[in-house]
């Protein structure tokens, strides 16, 4: 029971752009043993823990949907906020910025805003996404979620399907969320051990160019209106995660043999 109450917790924070699902596993203590875990294909023990993460993602995001569907502007404020405030997390134990570092912000800013493509809101309809669009969606936020401080869902938005998944989880999209589904278990199993060399190696600039990705795709949930309750949201959306952030404990993913 301890397992599940904590994967529901972890399922709601990973719909949260901003938040990050390895940072909440490195909070509980999970962290670690369970990298190794999966490594080595032994998840039954951990069952529970998934069962409680599906079904925390579907209370989040069908929550983050009927909100976004009647405050689209309130929603993407405070969005951005909790989007922007990742940056610390994400740059945190790295080392000081220097003409590398720097060119790999910059390009991570530049890659951002070219991707990014229309502003985010709730999708109406999702007939015309390609499901292997969808399937790298899956592949790519769940490989990134484990990582401590990268936010997966940032990832959804950079590829402009998060809204998408949002509509998909409300509507109850089957063969979306199925397909989804197939990408994440696909990126954990597939590509954590990849992923946790290269990020060992070159932490600093995966960081650096992570931190210009999500400067560059924050221009695809900007409100299309400010005033003081849109402001007030985008500084509670930004406090909460810079708060969130410090509780991560500076563990590194653990070297691979």
């Amino acid at each position: 029971m301890n397992l599940l109450i904590k994967g529901i917790i972890l399922g709601f924070v990973m719909v949260m752009p901003g938040m990050s699902g390895g940072t909440v596993f490195l909070i509980f203590g999970l962290y670690e043993n369970m990298v190794k875990d999966i490594l080595k294909l032994n998840i039954k023990p951990y069952i529970p823990l998934a069962v409680g993460i599906i079904g925390g993602i579907f209370v989040g995001g069908f929550t983050f949907a009927l909100v976004f569907e009647n405050y689209r502007d309130a929603t993407v404020a405070f969005l951005l906020g909790c989007l922007l405030a990742s940056i610390k997390s994400v740059l945190k134990d790295c080392p000081k910025i220097n003409g590398s570092f720097l060119g790999m912000l910059i390009a991570g800013v530049v890659t951002g805003a070219i991707m990014v493509g229309e502003p985010l809101g709730l999708a109406m309809e999702t007939e015309d996404v390609s499901l292997l669009v969808i399937l790298i969606g899956g592949v790519l936020s769940s490989a990134a979620m484990i990582i401590p401080g990268i936010p997966g869902s940032s990832v959804l938005i950079l590829m402009g399907i998060y809204d998408i998944m949002l509509f998909s989880i409300k509507e109850l999209e089957i063969v979306n969320l199925l397909v989804f589904g197939t990408g994440s278990l696909l990126g954990i199993f597939l590509l954590l051990n990849i992923l946790a060399k290269l990020y060992d190696k070159y932490k600093g600039m995966i960081s650096y160019f992570f931190a210009g990705l999500i400067v560059g795709s924050s221009r695809g949930i900007l409100p299309s209106t400010v005033n003081l309750w849109i402001v007030a949201l985008f500084i509670i959306g930004f406090a909460l995660v810079w708060i969130w952030s410090d509780k991560e404990d500076g563990k590194m993913l653990p070297r691979q043999a």
